[in-house]
């Protein structure tokens, strides 16, 4: 059984100081003229990213990957790249950052909690549960 815990947007993020492209639209075709950073390939994320550009029938081909949001914010902050990272991990407050806008939307995806519902559930997990 799964239950949807969030629903959210990956979106493509940029300095302001070192990307002049605050309130222009791209392409993905013209974003491969940028260097992309983005999570390693073994994640969803890479995944679902690289999905994205092979159905526009482009090869997309990261400047960076790792293994943390984190530090790909953090990377972009200082102009290293334009990092693609899930909405909700962008600091609401950050003055240096920009989300690049697109011209295709892309889709919207879920965070999900799976489990069995036949196996018995320890108390630890219902409190883990519950506080998702």
């Amino acid at each position: 059984h799964t239950r949807v815990i969030n629903e959210f947007y990956d979106v493509f993020v940029a300095s302001r100081q070192a990307f002049d492209l605050e309130g222009k639209e791209l392409t993905l075709e013209e974003l491969l003229k940028y260097p992309i950073m983005m999570l390693d390939r073994k994640s969803t994320t890479s995944e679902f990213l690289h999905q994205i550009f092979q159905k526009s029938h482009l090869d997309l081909v990261p400047e960076i990957e790792l293994s943390s949001n984190d530090l790909l914010i953090d990377l972009a902050r200082i102009g290293l790249g334009i990092a693609f990272v899930p909405d909700f991990c962008i600091p609401t407050d950050d003055k240096d950052l920009f989300v690049v806008k697109l011209k295709e939307e892309l889709p919207k995806r879920q965070m999900v909690v799976a489990y069995n519902e036949r196996m018995p559930l320890s108390q630890t997990a219902k409190q883990f549960m519950s506080m998702l």
